[in-house]
């Protein structure tokens, strides 16, 4: 069993790392698109951090629910619900392209690179929204465990 203070002030710490810090150079700006490569005038940044980062939070606050009420949670659980979150906070944060060596040399070994680099991508993102849905099946049962729990006491 792990305290669930721990496991709440872990979530909290994957959120301020996967927290898209590019969208605060969009605030100081006065535009919303910007240009990177000459010639094109709307780059959309990518919202997937932005998504995970909200949806981290959403995590921790029911964490921090649980906790009031939880003193401690079984740690498998908890380890896996890192193992499978961990990996696309990770991978968010990295630039894939830039760690596979390619050159446009070789057409077809071009394009399996990138089709390994989105088959990353969308693997890792499978298992994140896997962590979070058994997270929600784990608070969901165990709120329904205490409910049941405090309406027994209260029959007595």
């Amino acid at each position: 069993m792990i305290k669930s203070k721990i496991v709440f002030i872990i979530v909290i710490l994957l959120s301020i790392i996967v927290f898209p810090y590019s969208f605060l150079i969009l605030v100081l700006k006065s535009d919303f698109f910007s240009s990177i490569v000459p010639g094109w005038h709307t780059t959309i940044y990518p919202i997937s951090a932005l998504v995970k980062f909200i949806i981290l939070l959403i995590v921790a606050f029911f964490y921090w629910k649980l906790s009031k009420v939880v003193n401690e949670i079984n740690i498998r659980k908890a380890v896996f619900y890192f193992l499978l979150t961990f990996p696309s906070v990770l991978i968010t944060k990295l630039d894939l392209y830039e760690l596979l060596n390619y050159s446009l040399k070789d057409a077809e070994n071009f394009m399996l690179k990138i089709q390994i680099i989105v088959f990353i991508r969308i693997l890792t993102n499978l298992l994140f929204f896997a962590g979070q849905i058994l997270f929600w099946i784990h608070y969901k049962k165990s709120m329904r465990k205490i409910n049941l729990n405090f309406l027994n006491s209260t029959e007595v």
